[in-house]
Formats: C-alpha cells, structure tokens, sequence
C-alpha cells in the first residue's frame, strides 16, 4: 500500500483528498469537485486520503464533500469567514449567526466537531466555540466534511465532521500570496470598514517543505436592511461580529520519503472584540443601547494549537501505520451582560465584573493501522487502532473564582473496521468503537450571586433582585463509556451511478460544565452544598441511519441522501428557565447536492436540505414535542448558484440563498418563537491578470431587512441580519 503522490497540481486535479473515518458511513458530495475530476480525465479512480484510511470514493457507502480553494475563496469574499461558506456549500449546516461564536449552529439538529488538520478545536466538556471564526481562509487548502453520527475521531461528532486542511507547498522553491479584502455597507462606510489582510509564503525543495501564513483582520460595525446598527453582543455574551482585531499565524513543516513522512504544524490566535455599547435584549429585535456604555472587558481569544502527523508505509511489508499527536491552550473571554432577563445571575461582590473566563487544554495521541488482506481474500482490507485524549477544562470571573467544577478527563478508544468487496458491484464494511472516559470533577464554591427577583412588582414593594448564597461542590468522578458500531455497503448499479445504505452510531459527553454552573441546592438563597453526582449528564449515543445515492457523469452529478437519527438522551438547553434538559428524540430529513456544467464557460447548481425533529419534552414516553429551535432552526435551506467564464479572464457568479421559518409551536415548557423566511442574493466577479487578481461583490444586494435565523433561535430573541455589504479584493500569488 503506497500512499498517493502529492507533489503536484497535476496530480491534486486526480486526487480528492478528505476526511472519511471508517465509522462515518453517511457524507454530503461535493458536486464541483467530483465534476473538477470528470472534467481532467476519463476513466480516473478517484481516491480518498482519509485521516484514518486511504480509499476510493465509490467505495464509500455515503458521499463526501470537498470544499476546494476556489470554490471556498468565491464563497468567503464578503465577510472572511468561512461559517458563511459552509451555510451556503454543506447542506446539513446551519445558517451563519454572524458573530464570534459558534452558538446555535449544529449539523443535521446534533453536535459538530471541528478538527484542523485532523485535530480538535471543539472544546470539550464546555462549549464556548469560536473555531470556525478564527481561522484564516486563505490559509485553508480544502475543508472535508462527513455528514451524520461518527465515532471515529471520539466525542463529540453526533452531527458530522468538519474537518479544515492547511496548505501545503506544493511548488518547487519559493512561492507565496498577499491578498487584501476591504468591505463596507453605503449606511456608514467609514464605521463599518472590514479589512482582511493575509500572506502567505512557501518552499518546497524536492522531500521537504515549509508553508507560513498569517493573517490580520479588523472589522467594524454591522447594519441590517433598514440601516440600523447590529448589536456589538447580539446573543447574550456570545460576542459579535463587530469590532474585531484579530491575529493568526500559522506554519508547516513537513518531510516526505519513500517509508515514512512527517508533517508538523503550529497555529497562534489572538483576538480581542471592542464593544462600546450594551445590548437591549428587551427590544423586539435585540438593539444597540448608546445609552448604556459597555462596562466590562473585552471578549478575547488567545490559542495556541501544534499537532504532528507519522506515516509509515509497508511496515514490515504487512501494513501502513500513522500516529497522530496534538495538543491544544485556549483562553476564551466572553463579553459582559449586565443583570437582567438575559442574564439572570450576576457574581458578587462586582457585579459589572460578572463575565467569565473559559480556560481549555487539550492534548492527544491517536494511532491508526491499516492492512491490505488481499492474500487472504481479493480486496478484503482490515483497519484497526487506539486513541487517547486528555482534557484540562476550568471557567472563572475575571479575578479567578471558578463558577464550574474544574475538569479533567481521560480518554481511551479502541476500534477495528473491515471492508470488502462481494462480486463486481457490491461492497460491505463494518466496524466497532470502545469508548470510554474517566471524568474528575474538582471541588469549589460558586460565590454569591444577584438574581432578579420574580415575585417584585413596582406596587408591592418586594426588592428587585435577591442574593443566593455561597453553594459549595463537592468532588465527583464519573466515568463515561459505549461500544458503538457501525455496518454499510454500497452498489455500483453502472460506472456512473452508486446507491449505499447503513447505520452507524456516534458519541458524545454533553456540556457537563454547564450542569456545575446551573445546578442548585434545595434552597438557592442559603449556603448550601451541591453533590455534583447528581447534576452531571448521562452520555449520548446518536443511532444514524441512511440511505443515499451518487451520479457523475459528463459534466452532471448529484448526491442525494435521506437520514433518520435517533438518541434517548438527547440534551437541550431551555434559555428561559436557564436549565439543561436530556430526553429522547428523534430527527430526519433529506438532502441534495446538484452541479451540472452546460458548457466550458457555464455551470450552476443547488444545495437542498430539510430536516424536522421531535422529543420527549415532558418525559410522559411520547417523543411528540417539536425540538426547540435552537437545535432545528430554518426546517429547509436551498442554495441555487451560478457561474460564467467568459474565458478572456473576467467570470461572474450569483447565487440565491432561502431559509425557510419554523412555526412557534406550543411545547410542554411554553410556547417556540416563531422563526421568518430568508431570502439573501449575493454576486461577485472576478479578473485575472498578470498584475493579479480582482474581484468585487455584493451581498444581500436588495438590502433585505430579515431575521438572523440561527442567532434568534439560540436565544429565543429576535435578533437581524446584515444588510447589503460591498466588498473589493485583491490576490497576487507569486
């Protein structure tokens, strides 16, 4: 087994590299990508590097997504992050919250995990993420995407894997890009001015290479349709999009021979939000307040993240071996909100200080083996191996004081998968995943805190806030483990035309920090003692099942497929009564992804998706209560797209993106806010020329004044999104 070439363009164009785990059965295809490939060649074996194993496409029972440079660029323009792009491109994703965090935004209704390089920036155990924000696009070579419930890379991948991959110099010598992007709404050029700015710069001579990059981003204010200025903290202490200066350097180095390869890599994020203004959460949607000057600190991201990769290849002549090694240092600062509705506990004795501070390690190992059993049966092919991670997690007031329990837990996993082919046009593969997790949970007293007081009224002189008392933890371990498995196969039915099925299953610890924050003693107003075995959440295991099919053919293909997901200790997170609820569920839906090109010049395409879930709100054992909108939000979304390429170096696309609204159905615990439709038309075009490249875009071109979908959803307050932004850019590649 060798592993594929990578030292050209040439040899990319024939190689789909991505992320496909041996327990990810069920992935969304990326149509432009597949149609790059039928495009350079006829008759090509399309392979995939996968972070675990190296396989063919067609022998993948679901589809795969690959969000290439190009397609990424063209869809990042506007705003330089790529949640925007993965809204419009990756059908299971959620609508873009337009801000820092990652709040409210899911795969498929469930958990997403986020790995760069194969590595996690999803925080385990607490979930503050700002991964996809941080991460400069044009340091990013393709993204990987696998859709529905996979164990592979452990916990947290109930939903799917986001798996974002670096560049590699791929040129001899000296190479390397600047490029500068510039936007602004015509409300107010001058305050909402966003510059991005990014170099790269790389060498390669013969085995090795060296690929930098760096990036700098500063962004200013953000007015929806009607001209009004966006809240600098629109989702209650989640950070915005405004206000940003942000720094990210990164680096590779890497050896490639004929037994074994290395490939080291190291990223340092720095970002801080300047928020002027507090938000009014009681207007209807959320508003700036200019009356009300922003008293705390600033929200602030300082990471510092290094993983490294082995590839041995024909150890001993019977199997390829890799070792995957990272470890991971974040300081997370949410933004301060003041004692309200929104946030209804203030710590004392500085209540303007109340904002908290998420510190988070992570560190890992994971060794993959992969043998070539063809001796004993034509394409039979066994993969096997062991994980371990480690995670560090504590969350404090700004002068130290923790206000969860502080964390620490290990991990272990084994796993095998086998794969083989029945015939000509059938192929089955299955696996098996031990997982298990030993949680120590520190002891620490939460101070006390204000809290609004509900019985107080102006006419019956009860006081307007109440203090509850010190609440002492007590030290807990909890052990956390599930066997998972996974079985699927796929029929060739022509060269052109692949129908899969399966089942796989996946697994995740919940948001356990969140419990310690929120639990309380039978009487909150008095010191008391919480005995944290009581409050911590059980594990889930996500049962996925899918069916789905894949065509390419002369300039035409699809991926469609059709999921149900089921798990009986679903969690929600209930923002009016600030509780964490675990109960059954149930979710399905469907998804499509169309491309065709008419001519050389002429493509255009769709991204469909719906999906709809339910749960046992109330525990009565009816799974019949509509899931919260913040786990479902817009039940269906449609890209449709189009480009031209006039050939002489000038090309335009446009593209129309829909969210449809989710009615506010009445739930055990009240009623669901009622989410509106979206609709948003972007387009852009672009020159090439030999003193670089151009481009110039809008989004939102008519100005539409509309709902934030995934930003109301989290909150249950109605929150808008960005108006029309005009952006300019300029790339030189050298």
């Amino acid at each position: 087994m060798k592993r594929v070439a990578m030292g050209s363009k040439g040899s990319l164009a024939r190689v789909l590299l991505c992320t496909v785990a041996p327990f990810a059965l069920f992935q969304t295809a990326s149509i432009a990508t597949a149609q790059d490939a039928i495009e350079d060649d006829t008759d090509l074996t399309v392979v995939v590097t996968a972070s675990r194993t190296e396989e063919s496409i067609s022998s993948i029972p679901g589809t795969v997504q690959v969000i290439g440079q190009d397609e990424l660029k063209g869809a990042v323009d506007a705003s330089g992050d790529i949640t925007s792009a993965l809204e419009r491109l990756v059908p299971g994703f959620s609508l873009d919250n337009e801000t820092l965090s990652g709040g409210g935004q899911n795969f498929r209704g469930r958990s997403v995990q986020i790995l760069v390089n194969g590595a996690p920036r999803t925080t385990a155990l607490r979930k503050l993420s700002r991964a996809l924000s941080l991460i400069d696009p044009n340091s990013i070579e393709r993204i990987e995407v696998i859709n529905g419930a996979s164990a592979v890379y452990g916990d947290g991948a109930t939903g799917g894997v986001i798996n974002i991959i670096t560049k590699t110099a791929e040129k001899e010598g000296w190479s390397g890009e600047v490029s500068t992007t510039v936007s602004a709404s015509e409300r107010d050029v001058k305050d909402s001015l966003n510059v991005l700015t990014s170099v790269s710069a790389a060498f390669r001579q013969e085995n090795t290479h060296v690929q930098v990059n760096g990036q700098f981003k500063n962004t200013g204010d953000m007015f929806d349709g009607s001209g009004t200025q966006i809240s600098e903290d629109p989702i209650t202490g989640q950070g915005g999009g405004s206000g940003i200066e942000q720094y990210n350097l990164s680096g590779q180095v890497g050896y490639e021979g004929d037994a074994f390869d290395v490939t080291l890599y190291a990223n340092l994020v720095k970002m801080e939000q300047d928020i002027k203004y507090q938000t009014d959460y009681t207007s209807d949607p959320v508003s700036i307040d200019p009356s009300n000057p922003y008293l705390g600190l600033p929200p602030l991201e300082d990471s510092k993240n290094i993983n490294a990769t082995f590839n041995f290849y024909e150890v001993g002549g019977l199997f390829d071996a890799k070792v995957e090694l990272y470890y991971n240092d974040a300081e997370k600062r949410a933004a301060y909100v003041p004692l309200s509705a929104a946030n209804p506990v203030a710590y004392l004795p500085d209540v303007n200080e109340s904002q908290t501070v998420l510190f988070a390690k992570q560190a890992g190992v994971r060794t993959t083996f992969d043998a070539d059993l063809s001796t004993v049966y034509e394409g039979l092919a066994f993969t096997w191996g062991s994980d371990y991670s480690y995670n560090d997690i504590t969350q404090t007031v700004p002068d130290g004081r923790d206000i969860i329990s502080p964390m620490k837990q290990h991990g272990f996993a084994q796993f095998a998968q086998v794969k083989a082919p029945i015939g000509e046009m059938f192929e089955v593969r299955g696996g098996v995943r031990h997982e298990r997790f030993f949680l120590s949970m520190d002891s620490f007293v939460r101070p006390n805190a204000l809290v609004p007081n509900p019985y107080y009224s102006p006419s019956n002189g009860q006081p307007t806030t109440l203090t509850i008392g010190k609440h002492t933890f007590t030290a807990a371990d909890k052990d956390y483990s599930a066997t998972v498995f996974n079985l699927g196969g796929v029929v060739h039915l022509t060269d052109e035309l692949d129908v899969f099925a399966g089942f796989s299953q996946g697994f995740s610890v919940p948001d356990v920090g969140s419990f310690t924050r929120r639990a309380m003693p039978t009487n909150p107003f008095a010191d008391g003692v919480v005995d944290v075995s009581d409050v911590a959440p059980e594990a889930v295991v996500v049962d996925n099942y899918e069916l789905g099919a894949r065509y390419n053919i002369n300039g035409f293909s699809f991926a469609a497929s059709a999921f149900y997901s089921t798990s009986d200790k679903g969690v929600n997170f209930d923002d009016a009564t600030q509780t964490v609820l675990q109960a059954e569920e149930r979710i399905w839906g469907a998804e499509l992804n169309l491309r065709g090109q008419f001519s050389e010049a002429w493509g255009a395409g769709a991204v469909l998706a719906y999906k709809e879930g339910v749960w046992d709100e109330n525990k009565d054992g009816d799974v019949d209560e509509d899931l919260p909108n913040n786990r479902i939000g817009s039940p269906f979304k449609a890209t449709v797209f189009s480009d031209y390429n006039f050939g002489n170096g000038l090309s335009v696309q446009g593209e129309a993106v829909f969210g449809s609204g989710r009615n506010g159905k009445e739930g055990a615990k009240g009623d669901l806010k009622k989410l509106k439709p979206t609709f948003t038309m972007n387009a852009s075009a672009g020159y090439n020329s030999d003193y670089g490249d151009f481009r110039f875009g809008v989004s939102n071109i008519f100005d539409t004044k509309q709902q934030n979908t995934t930003a109301t959803a989290l909150r249950d307050r109605e929150v808008l999104a960005e108006g029309r932004r005009v952006f300019l850019q300029y790339t030189k590649t050298f």
